[in-house]
């Protein structure tokens, strides 16, 4: 059987000569066959399908077996359930009940296909293979109505060039460590997504893809209001807005992943399942950490450290193929505000990373109702930050529209101040003097110096700013007044200086 780029797209080899390509969406393909082991006899290649990109591999699959008539979907799981689930099957569906538009567009969905996919081809696929929609029935049944028998050839396997790969930078970096903030989950988010295209690295997969990752990827949202997204920004284009899947349906959809302890056939754990019904064999009955470990602790003492919860079960998890991406979720009481951490130790961030961010504050202001403290900040340690390369386009798009080609504000918003704090600056008997106040105008300290550096070096040794933009215009300020005491003119902050009062 002749597979494309078989490292890079692992599928599960069944019955050579089978008729059926099966789909199981995102389901694990091991955990259905395990549960219908007469997929492995049925069906000639078993497959996940997670995204809108994954349509190209699958296609190319078709042509180079064309003894497969019948392509079976099967996604029963509720991650396959959702919109950005069913981002992949959407354009399946859509391309045999509508063919393609003009050039390679999948009609309906504006999907292009990879230039390389010969569209003729494609149509000779969809007039010989039946698309057989078993989501609705478990995985034993739907096994049960696949058919046996041996496909035959419709036409010559036919081989697509690959994808043509395109240059990608990498900018220097730090390489480990980024911290970036948001007022709301899709402010930190794109901010995420910068970082990682602008500063990951691009490097392989242990599935045979490429990535760019970005090691330990700290991402903080400071005043997510509610649990679902607010208004996504006019111009993102409208695939990107379906592949990202930020609507309340999908959101709300995500928070039982999280909210629900129960787990469905077919899928091996939720994140709930393993915060709320933790398991392994030897103890007397499942563990709601959520409950015991988390809400319990904080009630016996508001300043406990120990409301940590961990979603790893080390039994099984030290030799599965995918142990879970979140490993824990710890929560911090600090003056009546409830925050939340939790750590991925591998995290896809251009589909995953906002339902996930949804479905934690959901689970955050659970356990803030229960323990009577306002919700805090949401802190998300991502250790492997990526994207994978199916995603390159979109996420390029997102930095050209949210970064690349919108013009900086010039006008300061006292939302996004520094936390910790403003430096005030003058002039006073021939020198420098930088105040650092609090946010809320209290003095703390005076720095003096004769130059802009001695009172930079200063401000920078001590770690007084938090953010580059703050930083810079310090920097600019102090320039101004050492200019300002050279040439004996007046220096206010932030107006320009008056070079008209020079030896006036």
């Amino acid at each position: 059987m002749s597979l494309f780029q078989e490292n890079k797209y692992p599928v599960l080899n069944g019955k050579e000569g089978a008729s059926v390509g099966f789909c199981t969406v995102w389901n694990k393909m091991e955990v259905a066959t395990t549960a219908a082991p007469s997929l492995l006899e049925r069906s000639s290649i078993i497959g996940t399908l997670y995204s809108r990109q994954g349509v190209n591999p699958m296609l190319r699959n078709l042509a180079l077996n064309p003894h497969i008539r019948t392509l079976a979907i099967w996604g029963n799981g509720p991650l396959s359930n959702t919109p950005f689930g069913r981002s992949g099957t959407d354009v399946i569906r859509a391309l045999w009940n509508d063919g393609l538009e003009e050039g390679s567009v999948v009609a309906g969905t504006g999907f292009e296909l990879e230039p390389e996919i010969d569209v003729e081809v494609i149509e000779k696929i969809r007039q010989n293979v039946e698309l057989l929609d078993l989501s609705e029935f478990d995985v034993r049944t739907a096994a049960d109505k696949l058919p046996d028998e041996q496909g035959e050839a419709y036409m010559e396997a036919t081989e697509f060039d690959p994808p043509a790969p395109r240059p990608i930078s990498t900018y220097p970096s730090e390489r480990v460590g980024f911290t970036v903030h948001g007022h709301t989950v899709l402010d930190a988010w794109q901010h995420a997504i910068f970082h990682v295209m602008r500063y990951g690295v691009v490097k392989g997969t242990q599935y045979g893809m490429e990535q760019r990752e970005l090691p330990a990827l700290q991402w903080v949202v400071r005043n997510e209001q509610g649990l679902f997204p607010g208004d996504v920004p006019e111009d993102w284009p409208h695939e990107l807005r379906e592949t990202v899947g930020v609507t309340e349906e999908a959101i709300k959809q995500y928070h039982n992943v999280f909210l629900s302890g129960e787990t469905k056939e077919g899928v091996a754990y939720t994140y709930g399942s393993r915060l709320r019904s933790w398991n392994v064999d030897g103890i007397e009955k499942p563990i709601n950490q959520v409950k015991d470990a988390i809400i319990g602790n904080l009630a016996n003492s508001p300043d406990s450290r120990r409301g940590v919860a961990t979603t790893l079960v080390p039994q099984i998890d030290a030799y599965a193929k995918e142990p879970p991406c979140l490993i824990s979720v710890q929560v911090l009481q600090s003056e009546g505000d409830l925050h939340l951490f939790a750590t991925f130790r591998s995290h896809d961030m251009f589909k995953a990373a906002i339902p996930n961010a949804f479905g934690l504050l959901a689970m955050q202001d659970e356990i803030a109702q229960e323990t009577g403290f306002k919700r805090g900040h949401l802190c998300i340690q991502s250790v492997s930050a990526h994207i994978y390369e199916g995603d390159f386009d979109h996420a390029e798009k997102l930095m050209n529209c949210s970064f690349l080609e919108r013009e900086p504000d010039k006008v300061w918003n006292a939302d996004n101040a520094d936390k910790r704090g403003a430096v005030v600056i003058r002039i006073e008997e021939g020198e420098i003097v930088a105040e650092h106040q609090s946010p809320s105008g209290q003095l703390i300290q005076e720095y003096r110096g004769k130059t802009a550096k001695d009172i930079s070096l200063k401000l920078s040794q001590l770690a007084l700013v938090s953010q580059i933009s703050h930083a810079m215009d310090i920097g600019h300020e102090l320039q101004k007044a050492e200019h300002a005491i050279r040439l004996g003119i007046p220096y206010a902050q932030d107006p320009p200086l008056d070079f008209s009062k020079i030896n006036a």
